[in-house]
């Protein structure tokens, strides 16, 4: 028999970036240290970033004061100096910081006012119409006249009908839409008023849900995103991938870093500072949960915030409790009411389980003892990532439903030779 023959293609090399990553460090050890000057050295790291801006190690100037003000509760009059009571950093805004250590001041006069820091996201307000001056200058262009997404086309239709590839890599497949403000953050998005950059072009949908507030990402790009490893900032008035937390990998490094967005189109510039603050959050907690005394920046349940000073065991127990009340999604939380006024009888147990994943107990720590409260505080690092939670998973939902009754059915029936199996399969999860 005669014919061609198959040739294989060759395999795929390391993915990398056709500029091969040439302004980076080699060294992705380096990081810049932002500190309180209102506390002692030991104990006043307000958060810790990677400084991957310079082939020697730096970090963008506004970025790191930016994310310093954000903390400090909107202070965009804060700067940078190089010791406590120093000057100014005398380094252009758009300019690197070189130092692995800088201080955050928000008064000339004062050089060691204890300013009150904001402790989660949950707490923080969103500084409507009083954005960073750096980021002001960023208005993103609408989407054109002859353009506008059908009305009644779901998230994840308009977002790819509006982007078509993914904002970062420009790949078209295994794409998905990712929220800015994630849903996790719901009841943030609600009490912060951010409907108002939403175009509600979808009647009846929920705000958090508007296509102002996705953009559409390469699926593990967008867990990536999810584990709050880079944000989307602003420098020299383009917006780029900023990787933020330290020690990540080279590849994420090369790939990604100071690489300029696909454009960005019928996307509101309020969500990606608020997004961009969810992920400073992640990097600051630590200065909070040091275990020293602290001035915070409190959110009230009446809308106002209050300025506080705790101890470092109210600082965990603040912050144990604020994981455990995001660790549901609204739906869920909905869904659970439901159950619970219709009295089906769902378990207590059924309820920390949701999509395979253990969920934590409410507990008033009032009325327990401090060996319990730092047992309260261990088991609330385990909480969900904040991750997306969309339509998309309508249909899982139902079927986590079906799978809970399943289980309750078994349950109340120990006679039932899977009555011991499934508990058994339980505590194997």
């Amino acid at each position: 028999m005669s014919g061609e023959s198959l040739q294989p293609r060759l395999h795929y090399k390391t993915p990398s970036h056709e500029d091969g990553g040439q302004n980076l460090p080699t060294d992705l050890d380096h990081r810049v240290f932002l500190r309180h000057p209102a506390y002692s050295d030991n104990g006043n790291i307000l958060m810790v970033l990677s400084a991957l801006d310079h082939p020697e190690g730096g970090i963008h100037h506004e970025t790191a004061r930016v994310a310093c003000a954000i903390v400090a509760n909107n202070r965009w009059e804060g700067f940078l100096t190089e010791t406590r009571s120093g000057a100014r950093a005398q380094v252009d805004p758009d300019g690197i910081l070189r130092r692995s250590n800088y201080y955050f001041r928000v008064s000339e006069d004062a050089a060691d006012e204890k300013y009150p820091v904001v402790p989660s996201f949950a707490h923080w307000c969103f500084p409507h119409h009083n954005l960073p001056e750096s980021w002001s200058f960023c208005d993103l262009p609408k989407l054109p006249l002859d353009r506008q997404l059908p009305r009644q086309s779901s998230l994840a239709e308009a977002t790819l009908a509006r982007d078509i590839s993914c904002r970062i890599t420009n790949h078209i497949e295994g794409t998905e839409h990712a929220h800015l403000v994630p849903r996790s953050e719901e009841r943030w998005f609600q009490n912060n008023d951010m409907f108002q950059y939403t175009n509600q072009q979808r009647p009846g949908s929920e705000p958090i849900n508007d296509a102002q507030n996705a953009i559409l990402l390469r699926s593990d790009v967008h867990r990536i995103f999810d584990q709050k490893r880079f944000a989307i900032i602003p420098k020299s008035s383009v917006f780029l991938v900023h990787v933020l937390a330290p020690g990540s990998s080279l590849q994420l490094t090369k790939l990604y870093h100071n690489v300029s967005l696909q454009p960005l189109v019928g996307v509101a510039i309020q969500y990606i500072l608020a997004r961009f603050a969810w992920t400073i959050f992640a990097q600051s907690v630590n200065f909070v949960l040091k275990g020293l005394q602290r001035r915070l920046c409190i959110y009230e349940d009446n809308g106002e915030t209050s300025i506080v000073d705790y101890s470092g065991e109210q600082c965990r127990q603040l912050l144990a409790l604020g994981a455990k009340s995001r660790s549901q999604s609204p739906r869920k939380r909905q869904r659970d009411a439901s159950a619970a006024s219709a009295g089906d009888g769902e378990d207590d147990e059924d309820k920390e389980y949701f999509r395979g994943r253990k969920r934590q107990r409410s507990v008033d720590v009032s009325l327990q003892d401090s060996s319990f409260n730092e047992k309260l505080w261990s088991t609330s690092q385990e909480t969900i990532p904040d991750t997306d939670i969309d339509s998309n998973y309508d249909e899982l939902d139902n079927r986590d439903d079906a799978g809970r009754h399943s289980k309750r059915q078994r349950l109340a029936s120990p006679n039932d030779s899977g009555w011991k199996s499934t508990l058994d399969s339980r505590f194997r999860e």
